[in-house]
């Protein structure tokens, strides 16, 4: 939350910053495994692991800060 407040006073060079899914690591974990051992993942059609994926993220402004307030954390 200290990096939105920050965002939100606008006086530093931080201005803006991103949302991304807590799952995503766990998920990167799994799929590069997959990619080690020369695997394929069963839930796609395809039978390769996938060159890339894209995952939902919001970017945080000043203008929205507050919005995403009740979700950030202290570092």
């Amino acid at each position: 939350a200290n990096a939105m407040r920050d965002i939100q006073a606008d006086n530093g060079v931080l201005k803006a910053t991103v949302t991304y899914p807590a799952t995503m690591a766990a998920s990167a974990i799994k799929i590069a495994r997959l990619i080690a051992q020369g695997k394929g993942m069963s839930d796609l059609l395809e039978q390769e692991v996938p060159q890339s994926i894209t995952l939902a993220s919001e970017t945080i402004t000043k203008e929205n800060a507050e919005k995403y307030l009740p979700l950030g954390f202290e570092s």
